[in-house]
């Protein structure tokens, strides 16, 4: 090999002007590349034009691109494009861990934000990569702290206090400006909003948000107390759920709308009854009431009416596909039902547990319900009507099941956060 190459090395020196080998005879090629060449003027008026365009297209985006960051100066900076390249497959980003710490307390609120873990406490908001790491610190000061998230955007606000923002995973994108209280607020996946307050002679007063988080429209209550409203994910369809004291006993109430009107869809009314929650779905709304699960189209006709009789609430999540909830004897603890249903009112599960049970959350393609008991994490597989432990390892502090997807487990505990893989 060293030999090969010593034979290349006086090879290149030959050619590069050393003495010619032996037995070998060159003629001078014929100088024309230093000769004068005639200037056609066609191609150098074509040439000249093309010069001329390309200058010009590069002035054009120059300009484009300035006026629309001086425009547009909101939405275009540096922690938006921040946002942009956190998407990007890029090799070496964090691995989830089995499970790290986060800083929280009793009153935090604690959400799943696009692979990150958000935490809201009195004084500001974290958000920790699956890695355990901070990637993002916004101070605030809030007394009751309530963090929602979606595909797009977290919204934080204040509980009975008029504060409320909304942030990307690098900056805060919009904040309330009003005088009056919010009492619940929620966020779609494209990232419109909806939130309760008041005003001078109304009890509450609902806002719809588009989402550029201009107003697009608002319904007045004089007498209800409303406690939930929910929207789809474009914002056309409003549905709020409140009640109010109708001589000495309560009134439960479900007002529906289309957004793009002002008339009421429907008013549902529910004597006897408060609500706690509703959600929007596909095809018609959920509502969960003091005592009864219902199911409603979206002209408000009741396609179910689930009756709690003597059993107690123990659980229950509201989902834009499927509805769950955990029932119980009020004196055994260990004696709960699990009744999941579809947005048509059918029960699609049905059965009775001998476990103590902490928290559910159903997956987010809706395929799986897990529920934490005492004595571990399960799966409820909808389609197979079957439930099986999941295997993993999580501190025995866990008592929330933070979100769920086709690959992890998100649970909290004792300010950790336990990460268990989904297969």
């Amino acid at each position: 090999m060293v030999k090969k190459n010593n034979d290349a090395a006086k090879a290149v020196k030959v050619k590069s002007g050393g003495q010619m080998p032996a037995g070998k005879s060159y003629s001078k090629p014929p100088e024309t590349f230093g000769a004068d060449v005639p200037e056609n003027e066609y191609y150098s008026a074509i040439a000249g034009k093309i010069k001329l365009v390309k200058w010009g297209v590069i002035l054009f985006l120059v300009i484009f691109s300035l006026g629309g960051m001086i425009l547009n100066s909101n939405e275009l900076n540096f922690g938006n494009a921040g946002y942009l390249l956190k998407d990007i497959d890029i090799p070496g980003q964090a691995k989830a861990k089995p499970e790290f710490y986060i800083e929280a307390d009793e009153g935090a609120s604690i959400c799943y934000y696009k692979n990150n873990i958000a935490v809201l406490r009195k004084n500001r908001l974290d958000i920790y990569n699956i890695a355990g790491k901070k990637s993002f610190i916004s101070r605030l000061a809030y007394s009751n702290p309530v963090l929602v998230s979606s595909e797009k955007y977290m919204l934080s606000y204040d509980l009975g206090n008029n504060k409320l923002e909304i942030f990307n995973a690098f900056s805060k994108v919009f904040e309330y400006s009003g005088s009056q209280p919010i009492y619940g607020a929620c966020v779609t996946d494209k990232g419109n909003v909806a939130y309760i307050t008041s005003e001078r002679g109304y009890t509450s007063v609902v806002y719809v948000l588009n989402g550029s988080f201009e107003p697009i429209f608002r319904c007045f209550f004089e007498n209800d107390y409303i406690v939930a409203a929910d929207i789809d994910d474009k914002a056309t369809r409003l549905a709020a759920a409140g009640f109010y004291v109708n001589q000495g006993d309560y009134l439960g109430k479900i007002a529906l709308y289309e957004t793009d009107s002002e008339p009421r869809v429907s008013t549902i009314e529910v004597p006897g009854e408060r609500p706690y929650g509703v959600k929007v779905t596909e095809s018609g709304v959920f509502a969960i009431f003091d005592s009864s699960l219902r199911c409603y189209a979206q002209k408000g006709d009741e396609l179910l009416k689930y009756d709690f009789k003597s059993k107690k609430l123990a659980a229950a999540e509201l989902g834009p596909k499927l509805a769950a909830i955990v029932l119980s004897e009020p004196t055994v603890k260990t004696d709960n039902r699990i009744l999941i249903f579809d947005e048509g009112g059918n029960i699609l599960y049905d059965n009775a547990i001998a476990l103590e049970i902490i928290d559910i959350k159903l997956s987010k393609d809706s395929k799986f319900l897990y529920f934490l008991a005492r004595s571990g994490l399960y799966k409820v597989d909808i389609e197979q009507k079957t439930f099986e432990s999941v295997e993993g390892e999580y501190d025995e502090t866990a008592d929330c099941i933070i979100y769920a997807n086709d690959k992890n487990i998100f649970m909290y505990g004792l300010a950790k956060i336990n990460v268990l893989s989904a297969k």
